[in-house]
Protein backbone atom coordinates (compact mmCIF):
# COMPACT_ATOMS: atom_id res chain seq x y z
CA UNK A 1 0.00 0.00 0.00
CA UNK A 2 1.19 3.51 -0.78
CA UNK A 3 2.04 5.12 2.56
CA UNK A 4 2.32 8.82 1.76
CA UNK A 5 -0.72 10.81 0.71
CA UNK A 6 -1.04 11.87 -2.91
CA UNK A 7 -1.91 15.36 -4.12
CA UNK A 8 -4.69 13.84 -6.23
CA UNK A 9 -7.82 13.50 -4.10
CA UNK A 10 -9.34 10.69 -6.18
CA UNK A 11 -6.20 8.56 -5.75
CA UNK A 12 -6.38 8.99 -1.97
CA UNK A 13 -10.07 8.13 -2.00
CA UNK A 14 -9.43 4.97 -4.02
CA UNK A 15 -6.83 3.78 -1.48
CA UNK A 16 -9.24 4.46 1.38
CA UNK A 17 -12.00 2.58 -0.47
CA UNK A 18 -9.68 -0.42 -0.74
CA UNK A 19 -8.79 -0.22 2.96
CA UNK A 20 -12.37 0.19 4.18
CA UNK A 21 -14.18 -2.07 1.73
CA UNK A 22 -17.25 -3.74 3.28
CA UNK A 23 -17.19 -1.05 5.99
CA UNK A 24 -20.47 0.77 5.57
CA UNK A 25 -20.00 2.67 8.82
CA UNK A 26 -16.99 4.55 7.37
CA UNK A 27 -18.58 7.57 5.70
CA UNK A 28 -16.90 9.47 2.88
CA UNK A 29 -18.53 12.85 2.16
CA UNK A 30 -17.37 15.29 -0.54
CA UNK A 31 -17.34 18.99 0.36
CA UNK A 32 -16.87 22.00 -1.97
CA UNK A 33 -14.66 24.77 -0.62
CA UNK A 34 -15.30 28.48 -1.14
CA UNK A 35 -13.22 28.50 -4.36
CA UNK A 36 -15.00 25.33 -5.69
CA UNK A 37 -12.06 23.04 -4.89
CA UNK A 38 -13.00 19.59 -3.60
CA UNK A 39 -12.39 18.14 -0.14
CA UNK A 40 -13.25 14.71 1.25
CA UNK A 41 -14.54 14.27 4.80
CA UNK A 42 -13.97 10.74 6.18
CA UNK A 43 -15.26 9.50 9.55
CA UNK A 44 -16.76 6.47 11.28
CA UNK A 45 -20.46 6.84 11.91
CA UNK A 46 -21.19 6.33 15.58
CA UNK A 47 -17.71 7.26 16.80
CA UNK A 48 -17.89 10.95 15.95
CA UNK A 49 -20.21 13.67 17.15
CA UNK A 50 -22.26 14.17 14.00
CA UNK A 51 -23.89 17.32 15.39
CA UNK A 52 -20.54 19.10 15.77
CA UNK A 53 -19.45 17.76 12.39
CA UNK A 54 -22.45 19.10 10.47
CA UNK A 55 -22.96 22.24 12.56
CA UNK A 56 -19.37 23.48 12.88
CA UNK A 57 -16.84 21.59 10.76
CA UNK A 58 -18.68 21.46 7.40
CA UNK A 59 -19.76 25.17 7.45
CA UNK A 60 -16.18 26.10 8.28
CA UNK A 61 -14.91 24.14 5.28
CA UNK A 62 -17.34 25.62 2.77
CA UNK A 63 -16.14 29.11 3.74
CA UNK A 64 -12.46 28.18 3.43
CA UNK A 65 -10.34 28.88 0.36
CA UNK A 66 -7.96 26.17 -0.80
CA UNK A 67 -5.00 28.54 -0.56
CA UNK A 68 -5.63 29.00 3.16
CA UNK A 69 -6.03 25.31 4.01
CA UNK A 70 -2.68 24.68 5.65
CA UNK A 71 -2.00 28.27 6.64
CA UNK A 72 -1.69 27.95 10.41
CA UNK A 73 -3.13 31.39 10.98
CA UNK A 74 -6.19 30.59 8.84
CA UNK A 75 -6.98 26.89 9.28
CA UNK A 76 -5.58 25.12 12.30
CA UNK A 77 -6.04 28.04 14.64
CA UNK A 78 -9.61 28.77 13.50
CA UNK A 79 -11.00 25.28 12.99
CA UNK A 80 -13.86 24.75 15.47
CA UNK A 81 -12.33 21.81 17.36
CA UNK A 82 -10.25 21.52 20.51
CA UNK A 83 -7.76 19.05 19.02
CA UNK A 84 -6.66 19.13 15.39
CA UNK A 85 -3.48 18.04 13.61
CA UNK A 86 -1.94 17.50 10.18
CA UNK A 87 -1.29 13.97 8.87
CA UNK A 88 0.85 13.10 5.86
CA UNK A 89 0.72 9.30 5.66
CA UNK A 90 -2.00 6.68 5.40
CA UNK A 91 -0.94 4.83 8.57
CA UNK A 92 -1.62 7.87 10.75
CA UNK A 93 -4.71 8.77 8.73
CA UNK A 94 -6.32 5.34 9.09
CA UNK A 95 -5.46 5.20 12.80
CA UNK A 96 -7.15 8.57 13.37
CA UNK A 97 -10.26 7.46 11.48
CA UNK A 98 -10.76 4.20 13.40
CA UNK A 99 -10.17 5.96 16.75
CA UNK A 100 -13.06 8.35 16.15
CA UNK A 101 -11.50 11.38 14.51
CA UNK A 102 -12.77 13.07 11.37
CA UNK A 103 -10.17 13.37 8.58
CA UNK A 104 -10.38 15.97 5.81
CA UNK A 105 -8.37 15.48 2.61
CA UNK A 106 -7.98 18.20 -0.03
CA UNK A 107 -7.39 18.06 -3.75
CA UNK A 108 -3.93 19.37 -4.66
CA UNK A 109 -2.40 18.71 -1.23
CA UNK A 110 -0.50 15.70 0.09
CA UNK A 111 -1.61 16.48 3.63
CA UNK A 112 -4.86 16.05 5.52
CA UNK A 113 -6.52 17.63 8.54
CA UNK A 114 -7.42 15.37 11.46
CA UNK A 115 -10.08 16.77 13.80
CA UNK A 116 -10.98 15.26 17.16
CA UNK A 117 -14.79 15.03 17.37
CA UNK A 118 -14.97 11.70 19.21
CA UNK A 119 -18.27 10.69 20.73
CA UNK A 120 -19.34 7.20 21.77
CA UNK A 121 -21.75 5.55 24.15
CA UNK A 122 -20.43 4.59 27.58
CA UNK A 123 -21.76 3.08 30.75
CA UNK A 124 -22.52 5.48 33.56
CA UNK A 125 -20.41 5.44 36.72
CA UNK A 126 -21.93 2.84 39.03
CA UNK A 127 -21.20 0.97 42.25
CA UNK A 128 -18.44 -1.68 41.88
CA UNK A 129 -20.34 -4.92 42.56
CA UNK A 130 -17.26 -7.10 43.11
CA UNK A 131 -15.63 -4.85 45.74
CA UNK A 132 -18.27 -3.54 48.10
CA UNK A 133 -17.72 -1.28 51.08
CA UNK A 134 -19.81 0.23 53.87
CA UNK A 135 -18.08 3.58 54.25
CA UNK A 136 -16.30 5.55 51.57
CA UNK A 137 -16.95 6.35 47.88
CA UNK A 138 -19.47 4.23 45.98
CA UNK A 139 -18.20 4.83 42.45
CA UNK A 140 -16.22 2.52 40.22
CA UNK A 141 -14.28 2.61 36.99
CA UNK A 142 -16.07 2.20 33.65
CA UNK A 143 -14.96 0.92 30.25
CA UNK A 144 -14.30 4.42 28.84
CA UNK A 145 -10.65 5.35 29.33
CA UNK A 146 -11.24 9.12 29.30
CA UNK A 147 -13.85 8.78 32.04
CA UNK A 148 -11.45 6.80 34.23
CA UNK A 149 -8.74 9.43 33.71
CA UNK A 150 -11.24 12.11 34.72
CA UNK A 151 -12.16 10.19 37.89
CA UNK A 152 -8.51 9.96 38.94
CA UNK A 153 -7.88 13.62 38.09
CA UNK A 154 -10.89 14.64 40.18
CA UNK A 155 -9.52 12.80 43.22
CA UNK A 156 -5.84 13.77 42.83
CA UNK A 157 -5.86 17.49 42.03
CA UNK A 158 -2.13 17.67 41.49
CA UNK A 159 -0.01 18.07 38.33
CA UNK A 160 2.32 15.34 39.62
CA UNK A 161 -0.27 12.77 38.56
CA UNK A 162 1.09 11.42 35.27
CA UNK A 163 -0.29 9.17 32.52
CA UNK A 164 2.25 7.41 30.28
CA UNK A 165 0.64 6.47 26.97
CA UNK A 166 1.25 3.19 25.09
CA UNK A 167 -0.56 1.12 22.46
CA UNK A 168 -1.33 -2.56 23.12
CA UNK A 169 -2.90 -5.19 20.87
CA UNK A 170 -1.46 -5.55 17.39
CA UNK A 171 -4.96 -5.92 15.90
CA UNK A 172 -7.18 -3.90 18.24
CA UNK A 173 -4.71 -1.01 18.79
CA UNK A 174 -6.03 -0.23 22.26
CA UNK A 175 -4.72 2.55 24.44
CA UNK A 176 -3.17 1.72 27.81
CA UNK A 177 -2.01 4.25 30.37
CA UNK A 178 0.66 3.77 33.01
CA UNK A 179 -0.51 5.89 35.94
CA UNK A 180 1.88 7.14 38.60
CA UNK A 181 2.66 10.12 40.81
CA UNK A 182 5.84 11.90 39.80
CA UNK A 183 8.27 12.11 42.68
CA UNK A 184 6.78 9.07 44.45
CA UNK A 185 6.82 6.19 41.94
CA UNK A 186 10.10 4.43 41.29
CA UNK A 187 11.34 5.39 37.81
CA UNK A 188 12.89 1.94 37.25
CA UNK A 189 9.52 0.29 37.88
CA UNK A 190 7.84 2.66 35.42
CA UNK A 191 10.41 1.92 32.73
CA UNK A 192 10.19 -1.83 33.38
CA UNK A 193 6.42 -1.83 32.95
CA UNK A 194 6.68 0.32 29.80
CA UNK A 195 9.27 -1.99 28.24
CA UNK A 196 7.24 -5.09 29.04
CA UNK A 197 4.10 -3.57 27.51
CA UNK A 198 6.04 -2.65 24.40
CA UNK A 199 7.25 -6.24 24.08
CA UNK A 200 3.73 -7.71 24.29
CA UNK A 201 2.83 -9.25 20.94
CA UNK A 202 -0.84 -10.19 21.02
CA UNK A 203 -3.83 -9.48 18.77
CA UNK A 204 -6.12 -7.96 21.38
CA UNK A 205 -5.93 -7.07 25.06
CA UNK A 206 -9.51 -6.96 26.28
CA UNK A 207 -8.95 -6.59 30.01
CA UNK A 208 -6.24 -5.96 32.57
CA UNK A 209 -6.23 -9.72 33.19
CA UNK A 210 -4.49 -10.15 29.83
CA UNK A 211 -1.84 -7.62 30.86
CA UNK A 212 -1.34 -9.32 34.21
CA UNK A 213 -0.55 -12.62 32.50
CA UNK A 214 1.85 -10.89 30.11
CA UNK A 215 3.66 -8.91 32.82
CA UNK A 216 3.93 -11.66 35.41
CA UNK A 217 7.36 -13.06 36.23
CA UNK A 218 6.07 -16.55 37.07
CA UNK A 219 3.07 -17.74 35.01
CA UNK A 220 3.00 -21.13 36.77
CA UNK A 221 1.48 -19.99 40.04
CA UNK A 222 -2.15 -19.68 41.13
CA UNK A 223 -1.40 -16.59 43.23
CA UNK A 224 -2.09 -13.21 41.57
CA UNK A 225 0.99 -11.02 41.10
CA UNK A 226 -0.90 -7.73 40.90
CA UNK A 227 -4.12 -6.32 42.35
CA UNK A 228 -7.00 -5.79 39.92
CA UNK A 229 -9.55 -3.34 41.27
CA UNK A 230 -12.59 -1.44 40.04
CA UNK A 231 -12.33 1.06 42.90
CA UNK A 232 -10.76 4.49 42.16
CA UNK A 233 -10.16 5.14 45.88
CA UNK A 234 -8.15 1.92 46.19
CA UNK A 235 -6.14 2.87 43.10
CA UNK A 236 -5.42 6.35 44.45
CA UNK A 237 -4.35 4.89 47.78
CA UNK A 238 -1.84 2.65 45.97
CA UNK A 239 -0.55 5.57 43.89
CA UNK A 240 0.07 7.53 47.09
CA UNK A 241 2.28 4.67 48.30
CA UNK A 242 4.51 5.06 45.24
CA UNK A 243 2.98 2.18 43.31
CA UNK A 244 1.99 2.09 39.63
CA UNK A 245 -1.41 1.48 38.07
CA UNK A 246 -2.33 0.45 34.54
CA UNK A 247 -5.70 1.32 33.00
CA UNK A 248 -6.72 0.21 29.53
CA UNK A 249 -9.42 1.30 27.12
CA UNK A 250 -12.37 -1.08 27.34
CA UNK A 251 -11.67 -2.41 30.85
CA UNK A 252 -13.43 -1.18 34.02
CA UNK A 253 -10.53 -2.14 36.30
CA UNK A 254 -7.05 -0.93 37.12
CA UNK A 255 -3.99 -3.10 37.69
CA UNK A 256 -1.89 -2.10 40.71
CA UNK A 257 1.79 -3.07 40.96
CA UNK A 258 4.04 -4.02 42.65
CA UNK A 259 2.14 -5.61 45.50
CA UNK A 260 2.60 -8.03 48.37
CA UNK A 261 0.71 -11.07 49.59
CA UNK A 262 -0.75 -9.19 52.56
CA UNK A 263 -2.24 -6.46 50.33
CA UNK A 264 -4.87 -8.91 49.08
CA UNK A 265 -6.46 -9.03 52.55
CA UNK A 266 -6.84 -5.27 52.90
CA UNK A 267 -10.00 -3.32 52.10
CA UNK A 268 -10.84 0.42 52.02
CA UNK A 269 -13.15 -0.03 55.00
CA UNK A 270 -10.11 -0.89 57.13
CA UNK A 271 -8.96 2.72 56.93
CA UNK A 272 -12.42 4.28 57.11
CA UNK A 273 -13.12 2.79 60.53
CA UNK A 274 -11.32 2.52 63.86
CA UNK A 275 -7.92 0.83 63.80
CA UNK A 276 -9.21 -1.74 66.30
CA UNK A 277 -12.08 -2.75 64.02
CA UNK A 278 -9.84 -2.68 60.94
CA UNK A 279 -7.26 -4.92 62.62
CA UNK A 280 -9.96 -7.37 63.71
CA UNK A 281 -11.32 -7.56 60.17
CA UNK A 282 -7.87 -8.28 58.76
CA UNK A 283 -7.27 -11.01 61.34
CA UNK A 284 -10.58 -12.59 60.34
CA UNK A 285 -9.65 -12.47 56.64
CA UNK A 286 -6.21 -14.01 57.13
CA UNK A 287 -7.75 -16.70 59.36
CA UNK A 288 -10.37 -17.38 56.70
CA UNK A 289 -7.56 -17.85 54.15
CA UNK A 290 -6.07 -20.60 56.32
CA UNK A 291 -9.46 -22.18 57.05
CA UNK A 292 -10.48 -22.16 53.38
CA UNK A 293 -7.33 -24.04 52.35
CA UNK A 294 -6.77 -26.52 55.17
CA UNK A 295 -10.07 -27.35 56.93
CA UNK A 296 -11.31 -29.99 54.40
CA UNK A 297 -7.82 -31.52 54.25
CA UNK A 298 -7.60 -31.70 58.04
CA UNK A 299 -10.94 -33.53 58.17
CA UNK A 300 -9.75 -36.04 55.57
CA UNK A 301 -6.42 -36.60 57.34
CA UNK A 302 -7.94 -37.02 60.83
CA UNK A 303 -10.79 -39.30 59.81
CA UNK A 304 -8.64 -41.43 57.50
CA UNK A 305 -5.41 -41.71 59.50
CA UNK A 306 -5.52 -39.90 62.85
CA UNK A 307 -8.95 -40.62 64.29
CA UNK A 308 -7.35 -40.91 67.75
CA UNK A 309 -6.95 -37.10 67.68
CA UNK A 310 -10.75 -36.72 67.83
CA UNK A 311 -12.11 -36.19 71.38
CA UNK A 312 -13.92 -39.22 72.74
CA UNK A 313 -17.23 -37.36 73.02
CA UNK A 314 -17.08 -36.62 69.30
CA UNK A 315 -15.86 -40.01 68.08
CA UNK A 316 -19.18 -41.82 68.61
CA UNK A 317 -21.39 -39.19 66.82
CA UNK A 318 -18.82 -39.03 64.00
CA UNK A 319 -18.80 -42.82 63.63
CA UNK A 320 -22.60 -42.96 63.64
CA UNK A 321 -22.88 -40.28 60.93
CA UNK A 322 -20.31 -42.07 58.77
CA UNK A 323 -21.92 -45.50 59.07
CA UNK A 324 -24.39 -44.70 56.27
CA UNK A 325 -21.76 -43.14 53.96
CA UNK A 326 -20.34 -45.66 51.44
CA UNK A 327 -17.49 -43.38 50.30
CA UNK A 328 -14.07 -42.77 51.85
CA UNK A 329 -13.57 -39.31 53.47
CA UNK A 330 -11.68 -37.88 50.49
CA UNK A 331 -14.39 -38.80 47.99
CA UNK A 332 -17.07 -37.66 50.41
CA UNK A 333 -15.55 -34.18 50.74
CA UNK A 334 -14.71 -34.03 47.02
CA UNK A 335 -18.34 -34.68 46.02
CA UNK A 336 -19.62 -31.91 48.24
CA UNK A 337 -16.85 -29.45 47.32
CA UNK A 338 -17.42 -30.07 43.63
CA UNK A 339 -21.15 -29.50 44.09
CA UNK A 340 -20.44 -26.21 45.90
CA UNK A 341 -18.14 -25.09 43.06
CA UNK A 342 -20.80 -25.92 40.45
CA UNK A 343 -23.40 -23.91 42.38
CA UNK A 344 -20.98 -21.01 42.76
CA UNK A 345 -20.18 -20.98 39.05
CA UNK A 346 -23.85 -21.33 38.07
CA UNK A 347 -24.80 -18.41 40.32
CA UNK A 348 -22.16 -16.20 38.66
CA UNK A 349 -22.95 -17.12 35.03
CA UNK A 350 -26.74 -17.23 35.11
CA UNK A 351 -29.00 -14.15 35.15
CA UNK A 352 -29.78 -12.77 38.59
CA UNK A 353 -33.35 -14.04 38.85
CA UNK A 354 -32.27 -17.57 37.83
CA UNK A 355 -29.20 -17.43 40.08
CA UNK A 356 -31.46 -16.87 43.09
CA UNK A 357 -33.40 -20.03 42.22
CA UNK A 358 -30.13 -21.97 41.89
CA UNK A 359 -29.18 -20.86 45.39
CA UNK A 360 -32.48 -22.17 46.77
CA UNK A 361 -32.06 -25.50 44.94
CA UNK A 362 -28.48 -25.76 46.21
CA UNK A 363 -29.62 -25.17 49.78
CA UNK A 364 -32.12 -28.01 49.48
CA UNK A 365 -29.67 -30.39 47.82
CA UNK A 366 -26.78 -29.72 50.21
CA UNK A 367 -29.08 -29.68 53.22
CA UNK A 368 -30.75 -32.55 55.01
CA UNK A 369 -31.58 -34.36 51.75
CA UNK A 370 -27.97 -35.24 50.95
CA UNK A 371 -27.47 -36.52 54.51
CA UNK A 372 -30.64 -38.64 54.42
CA UNK A 373 -29.49 -40.12 51.12
CA UNK A 374 -26.31 -41.33 52.82
CA UNK A 375 -23.96 -39.52 50.44
CA UNK A 376 -22.16 -37.37 53.03
CA UNK A 377 -22.15 -37.04 56.80
CA UNK A 378 -23.41 -34.16 58.92
CA UNK A 379 -19.92 -33.04 59.94
CA UNK A 380 -18.78 -32.78 56.32
CA UNK A 381 -21.63 -30.39 55.54
CA UNK A 382 -20.55 -28.16 58.43
CA UNK A 383 -16.90 -28.22 57.35
CA UNK A 384 -17.60 -27.54 53.67
CA UNK A 385 -20.06 -24.76 54.55
CA UNK A 386 -17.49 -23.14 56.85
CA UNK A 387 -14.86 -23.50 54.10
CA UNK A 388 -17.11 -21.84 51.51
CA UNK A 389 -17.96 -19.03 53.92
CA UNK A 390 -14.27 -18.48 54.70
CA UNK A 391 -13.39 -18.26 51.01
CA UNK A 392 -16.04 -15.56 50.55
CA UNK A 393 -14.36 -13.39 53.19
CA UNK A 394 -11.26 -12.85 51.03
CA UNK A 395 -11.80 -9.34 49.57
CA UNK A 396 -9.83 -10.01 46.37
CA UNK A 397 -11.51 -12.21 43.76
CA UNK A 398 -8.26 -13.45 42.20
CA UNK A 399 -6.89 -14.53 45.56
CA UNK A 400 -10.18 -16.34 46.21
CA UNK A 401 -9.70 -18.28 42.97
CA UNK A 402 -6.18 -19.23 44.06
CA UNK A 403 -7.54 -20.55 47.37
CA UNK A 404 -10.11 -22.70 45.57
CA UNK A 405 -7.40 -24.20 43.36
CA UNK A 406 -4.93 -24.90 46.18
CA UNK A 407 -7.59 -26.45 48.42
CA UNK A 408 -8.08 -29.43 46.09
CA UNK A 409 -4.32 -30.08 45.93
CA UNK A 410 -4.03 -30.08 49.73
CA UNK A 411 -7.03 -32.43 49.95
CA UNK A 412 -5.28 -34.89 47.63
CA UNK A 413 -2.08 -34.84 49.70
CA UNK A 414 -4.10 -35.32 52.90
CA UNK A 415 -5.88 -38.35 51.41
CA UNK A 416 -2.53 -39.99 50.53
CA UNK A 417 -0.17 -38.97 53.35
CA UNK A 418 -2.49 -37.85 56.13
CA UNK A 419 -1.35 -35.06 58.45
CA UNK A 420 2.18 -35.26 57.03
CA UNK A 421 0.74 -34.36 53.61
CA UNK A 422 -1.02 -31.32 55.07
CA UNK A 423 2.20 -30.13 56.73
CA UNK A 424 4.19 -30.67 53.51
CA UNK A 425 1.64 -28.64 51.53
CA UNK A 426 1.77 -25.83 54.10
CA UNK A 427 5.57 -25.71 53.85
CA UNK A 428 5.44 -25.76 50.05
CA UNK A 429 2.91 -22.90 50.01
CA UNK A 430 5.08 -20.76 52.31
CA UNK A 431 8.22 -21.56 50.30
CA UNK A 432 6.40 -20.73 47.07
CA UNK A 433 5.22 -17.39 48.46
CA UNK A 434 8.76 -16.56 49.57
CA UNK A 435 10.30 -17.07 46.10
CA UNK A 436 7.56 -15.21 44.19
CA UNK A 437 8.12 -11.66 42.99
CA UNK A 438 5.82 -8.85 41.93
CA UNK A 439 7.54 -6.56 39.44
CA UNK A 440 10.88 -7.56 40.91
CA UNK A 441 9.77 -6.98 44.51
CA UNK A 442 9.54 -9.88 47.03
CA UNK A 443 5.94 -11.11 47.13
CA UNK A 444 6.00 -12.12 50.81
CA UNK A 445 7.44 -8.81 51.94
CA UNK A 446 7.64 -7.63 54.76
CA UNK A 447 7.59 -11.11 56.35
CA UNK A 448 10.36 -12.30 54.03
CA UNK A 449 12.61 -10.42 53.68
CA UNK A 450 11.78 -9.19 57.15
CA UNK A 451 10.92 -5.49 57.43
CA UNK A 452 9.95 -4.44 60.96
CA UNK A 453 8.76 -1.02 59.80
CA UNK A 454 6.26 -2.43 57.30
CA UNK A 455 4.79 -5.08 59.61
CA UNK A 456 2.57 -2.50 61.26
CA UNK A 457 0.26 -2.29 58.21
CA UNK A 458 -0.06 -5.94 57.23
CA UNK A 459 -2.29 -8.05 59.48
CA UNK A 460 -2.61 -5.37 62.17
CA UNK A 461 -3.73 -1.91 61.07
CA UNK A 462 -2.25 0.81 63.30
CA UNK A 463 -3.62 4.30 63.85
CA UNK A 464 -3.22 6.83 61.06
CA UNK A 465 -0.69 8.75 63.16
CA UNK A 466 1.54 5.68 63.10
CA UNK A 467 1.30 5.42 59.29
CA UNK A 468 3.46 8.43 58.56
CA UNK A 469 5.92 6.31 56.57
CA UNK A 470 4.96 4.73 53.28
CA UNK A 471 5.43 0.95 52.92
CA UNK A 472 8.57 -0.10 51.04
CA UNK A 473 6.71 -2.47 48.67
CA UNK A 474 6.69 0.03 45.80
CA UNK A 475 10.15 1.49 46.60
CA UNK A 476 8.77 5.05 46.78
CA UNK A 477 11.17 7.96 46.32
CA UNK A 478 9.65 9.77 49.29
CA UNK A 479 9.07 7.65 52.41
CA UNK A 480 7.21 10.25 54.47
CA UNK A 481 3.50 10.97 54.02
CA UNK A 482 2.54 14.65 54.00
CA UNK A 483 4.87 17.62 54.11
Amino acid sequence: MQNLLSKVLDENKKILDDIFFDSNDVKRQRVLLADSEQALLVYVDGLVNSDILQRDIVPFLVQLNSADIFDESMALSNIPAIDSSIVKDFDSLVTDIVTGKAVIMFNGYDQALSVNVVKFEKRSITYPDVEKNVRGPHEGFVEALNTNVTILRRIIKNPRLKFKYIKVGTLTNQTALIVYIDGLANSENIQTVYNKLQDTDYDGVFDTGYLEQMLTDNPYTPFPHFIATERPDKTVSALQEGKIAIIIDGSPSALIMPTSFFSFFQAPDDYNSSWLVGSLNRLIRVSSFIIAIFSPALYIAIVSFHYYMVPLDLVIPLAESRMKVPFPPFLEVLILEFTIEMLREATIRLPTYIGTSIGIVGGLVIGQAVVDAGIVSNLVIIIVAATALASYLIPNYDMGLAVRYIRFIVMGFAAIFGMIGVVICALFIIAHLVVLESLGEPYFKPAMPFRTRDLKDTIIRPTLKNLRKRPSTGNPKDDIRGK
